[in-house]
């Protein structure tokens, strides 16, 4: 694929000037589009996306000062290179304040030009991979050594071992908090692109509306309220690994570009039409079956052979129990350093205790568990009196709905089980305090189910015909509301 060319717009009234820039960025490689001035410059910016900005400063009509002015204030990010014949420092130093990146004095060579367009252009990738480092500490855990010592996992190692050493997708499977984010981390760290970003994404955490946005960035002006470009986890990701968390939540008509892009390894920005090329290694996990999905015609068959081109299945830790003391001692010594007290150790009663749950919520649950523990108990030694009621944990095997039949001679079967959901929705609402992806976890359904099923019990009654219908960017930005709210 033939490398994609940076786009610069080039304003200056001098035509045999714009003719000279044209030609010599030309043969340099870039991308070049010319404007006489700022109102020609302004409609070039509403009709194409550019990733840098030309002008002079002395024009007729609107002059430079002003056109830079504007252009910041609708895209604060666009990179300003302004151009001046006069020498005058003082112009120069106020573009600056407004935002240019440098200025060139009149006349300049094109090799001045080029040199300055090469610290910009290295100058915005640093800034890029700050953002992407800025975006990893958030999400970075504590300690990103996987504690393990079960026979299934050391297999899993190894594994990680072999794949790291390609470019292949890698899709992992297991059920949640098992540690899929932490293998794909360990994946990524063991690989050649080590020293690029690994950017997650959580799937299940983002509104439908947003995940195209997200994931693929978008242009300003391409919906309401987008007024700056924002770059995407794909760009965010260039050089390193994208780990896309709860594949299975990706909404299904977002699923086709997907498709394209680890096909062709290139996407349009939303509201843009320049390809970006899309340099990452994709790792994705998922807690449900993809190919019970694919069968049941709620996953795309075509993006799930392209992404379980290496599958990985992590065991729950009720099939690893040898994997709980390290576990346990890891998380004690984790919790201890965060409340600044003295090493805390478990008995072997209590860690007997600990081995015989079979742990629903996996390695998540079994920290919980140790950091409350901490936290409450004033102790050095731990044992079996000190843990809390683990009977109290969900349990797949017990009933959850009890139905009283005794006495009836007939049953309205559709009201009872919209009567259910209503209130198994509910119930995992409440637990969650409103968030989509927590409650639908609760559930064990897809996030994109659930907000099916909340969105058909709280719909109006079919006599509200004259209902209010929300604009695609209406629906947007109440999603971005709804994110906001729900972290």
């Amino acid at each position: 694929m033939a490398q994609i060319k940076t786009k610069i717009l080039i304003v200056d009234d001098e035509p045999i000037k714009r003719s000279v820039l044209t030609d010599g960025l030309g043969s340099a490689g870039y991308s070049v589009v010319a404007a006489a001035d700022a109102i020609e410059a302004e409609r070039e910016l509403a009709k194409n996306a550019f990733d840098i900005v030309l002008t002079d400063l002395r024009m007729p009509g609107q002059d430079g000062l002003t056109f830079l002015r504007n252009l910041k204030k609708e895209q604060p990010e666009m990179a300003v290179i302004v151009m001046t014949a006069y020498g005058s420092v003082e112009t120069a130093v106020e573009a600056m304040k407004l935002g240019a990146f440098d200025y060139l004095q009149k006349p300049f060579s094109t090799e001045e030009l080029l040199l300055k367009l090469d610290k910009l252009l290295e100058y915005g990738k640093l800034r890029r991979e700050n953002e992407t480092l800025r975006l990893q500490l958030a999400k970075l855990p504590t300690e990103s050594r996987i504690v393990a010592e079960s026979t299934s996992m050391r297999a899993i190692f190894t594994q990680i071992h072999a794949i790291a050493k390609t470019d292949a997708t890698v899709l992992i499977e297991g059920e949640s908090g098992v540690g899929k984010e932490m293998i794909a981390r360990e994946i990524h760290a063991s690989s050649h692109r080590c020293a690029g970003p690994f950017v997650p994404v959580s799937c299940a955490a983002l509104p439908a509306e947003l995940i195209e946005s997200e994931l693929f960035g978008y242009e300003a002006g391409a919906f309401t309220g987008a007024g700056k470009r924002r770059l995407g986890r794909f760009e965010l990701a260039n050089g390193g690994s994208l780990f896309l968390d709860d594949i299975d939540d990706i909404p299904r008509e977002l699923q086709v570009k997907l498709v394209r892009v680890l096909q062709e390894r290139a996407f349009e920005r939303v509201g843009g039409e320049t390809a970006v090329q899309a340099n990452v290694r994709l790792l994705a996990s998922t807690k449900v079956s993809l190919a019970a999905l694919v069968a049941a015609g709620k996953f795309r068959e075509d993006l799930f052979y392209r992404i379980n081109v290496i599958p990985l299945r992590i065991p729950p830790l009720r099939e690893r129990r040898e994997d709980i003391p390290p576990l346990v001692e890891h998380f004690l010594t984790q919790s201890c350093l965060k409340m600044n007290r003295g090493r805390i150790g478990m008995s072997p009663c209590g860690m007997a205790r600990l081995k015989s749950h079979s742990w629903p919520g996996n390695v998540r649950e079994l920290e919980h568990l140790v950091e409350r523990m901490v936290a409450l108990t004033p102790k050095d030694i731990l044992d079996e009196g000190d843990i809390p009621d683990l009977s109290a944990a969900p349990d797949s095997s017990g009933a959850v709905v009890s139905v009283a039949l005794e006495g009836l001679t007939h049953i309205d079967m559709t009201s009872i089980l919209s009567d259910v959901e209503k209130r198994l929705v509910s119930w995992a609402l409440d637990k969650a305090n409103g968030n989509l992806a927590h409650a639908a976890e609760l559930l064990g359904i897809p996030r994109s189910t659930l907000q099916y099923k909340t969105g058909k019990l709280v719909a109006a009654p079919k006599e509200r015909t004259n209902q209010t219908v929300l604009s695609t960017d209406q629906r947007r930005e109440a999603a971005c509301d709804e994110y906001r709210l729900i972290g």
